[in-house]
């Protein structure tokens, strides 16, 4: 069995509190002495959900991290088999379509986005889903001390490009943490990741729950460079805001994705 740990990993403060599908992922940008921008963050999973866009503008380093919503924006999503869908604000700065919607694999979704006069575009391909076989937790020495670490097993299919993200609940609670991999070092291999971070703690008793998705290479490279500018990783780099798939100066991401879970008490 072939063994991949690769993780990423956002500190909350300072931070900002982005989009995600379940509007409870933290990660950090640099927005220190930087002019005020459209922070946009979308949504499509293959779940029957109401796509979700979530507009708001970023603050200065040294302000309130209270990110004020964007109103009265226009969203638009289409794919490219002609299906088009104009959101509605169902509260300041939160956008839905107006009926759940699936997502399907293959297809390639479009985001656009009007404000004040500028347009925002992007773009996303849902990844075909790669079945999570067998989430399970080991012991493992780790900053000198044995740590329950959580590892989710699946079988990579044969052909480059799937790219993976992993995000962990303890007790139902979302960890601060986004663990994310591709297939370059194990292509066609059973994986068995590790969900490393030096703060997460994993206790006997803990519900757990690992949620795996298949996400395009645009949003993998975007959390690998926001990894970088944080200091972390093998690419770290000095400060700065990633790059995202839009078209426009902004700042977020739009992804298309799967969604896949398993849960377990730690024993």
């Amino acid at each position: 069995m072939k063994l991949l740990s690769q993780y990423i990993f956002f500190y909350i403060a300072p931070a900002l509190l982005l989009f995600s599908c379940n509007k409870e992922e933290v990660i950090h940008l640099d927005l220190s002495n930087a002019p005020a921008q459209y922070v946009i963050e979308g949504c499509i999973t293959d779940e029957a959900k109401p796509y979700s866009v979530r507009i708001t503008q970023s603050v200065n380093f040294d302000q309130l991290n209270d990110f004020p919503a964007v109103r009265g924006a226009l969203v638009v999503i289409s794919d490219n088999a002609g299906q088009m869908d104009t959101l509605v604000e169902k509260s300041p700065g939160w956008y839905e379509t107006p009926e759940a919607k699936s997502g399907v694999y293959g297809r390639t979704y479009t985001l656009q986005v009007w404000i004040n006069g500028n347009l925002f575009t992007a773009k996303s391909t849902m990844p075909h889903v790669v079945p999570f076989d067998v989430l399970r937790v080991i012991n493992l020495p780790f900053g000198g001390e044995n740590t329950l670490v959580l590892s989710p097993l699946f079988k990579d299919p044969a052909g480059l490009g799937n790219n993976y993200q992993f995000v962990q609940s303890n007790n139902g609670k979302r960890q601060p943490y986004i663990f994310v991999m591709d297939d370059r070092n194990n292509d066609g291999s059973q994986v068995s990741n590790l969900l490393i971070a030096p703060d997460l703690k994993t206790n006997p008793g803990d519900t757990i729950t690992v949620e795996m998705r298949n996400i395009d290479r645009a949003t993998y490279k975007y959390f690998v460079a926001l990894d970088a500018s944080n200091g972390n990783g093998p690419n770290a780099s000095v400060p700065a805001n990633p790059n995202n798939n839009f078209e426009g100066a902004c700042l977020g991401y739009f992804s298309a994705h799967t969604v896949q879970r398993r849960t377990l008490i730690v024993e």
